[in-house]
């Protein structure tokens, strides 16, 4: 039997015209999504 990392679906806070609305993506992948985020809100941050 195959490995079949756990998903969860991300949704769009906002309406991109022609563009997906969600997206299912492996929870371990998640945290990196979070990650870069932080790390791109922090930098942006921090060149106030």
């Amino acid at each position: 039997m195959k490995y079949q990392p756990r998903k969860t679906t991300l949704t769009a806070a906002n309406d991109n015209p022609g563009g997906e609305k969600s997206v299912e993506i492996a929870l371990s992948n998640f945290v990196s999504v979070i990650a870069k985020a932080y790390v791109a809100e922090t930098r942006k941050e921090s060149s106030l």
